[in-house]
């Protein structure tokens, strides 16, 4: 194999990797706090939350949102610097230890999430999880509210 197609899937790997990361983050110009979608009136007007359920879940996402901040922060800037390092044709090894890092660091931001997810669970009747889990995941994620 030449050293021209050994490049080759370190090329496909760090185009994924650029691909997942401008996308996956929050763009610098939005400001303030994101709302999470179970926070949104829609959402809790769907799964018929009691204003008790919409408070202890407010305060699970603003405990995890405080411990995670800087994991989640340095994930950004790990992804950053990755994306520029592939931009300044940087050696393998140190993009490959620059890649180690951000998978780590991505690793632990989903483990944190999946345990918040837990402790939002603990607050929902078994019908609202159900009801949760049937709704499509990108109506989750949209920035605007749920039509009923």
């Amino acid at each position: 194999m030449t050293n021209r197609q050994a490049k080759w899937p370190v090329a496909g790997i760090l185009t994924g990797l650029v691909i997942l990361a401008s996308g996956s983050a929050p763009s610098e110009a939005a400001v303030g706090r994101r709302v999470a979608a179970i926070e949104r009136r829609a959402l809790q007007e769907q799964l018929g939350l009691s204003e008790d359920q919409v408070t202890a879940i407010r305060e699970i996402h603003t405990r995890h949102r405080e411990s995670t901040r800087g994991m989640a922060n340095a994930l950004r800037e790990a992804r950053r610097a990755l994306r520029d390092m592939a931009l300044a044709e940087v050696d393998d090894a140190t993009l490959g230890a620059k890649t180690d890092e951000a998978r780590e660091l991505a690793g632990r931001v989903l483990e944190a999430r999946v345990r918040m997810l837990q402790e939002v669970a603990r607050v929902l009747t078994p019908e609202q999880r159900t009801k949760l889990r049937e709704l499509r995941p990108m109506h989750l994620h949209r920035q605007t509210p749920l039509a009923s």
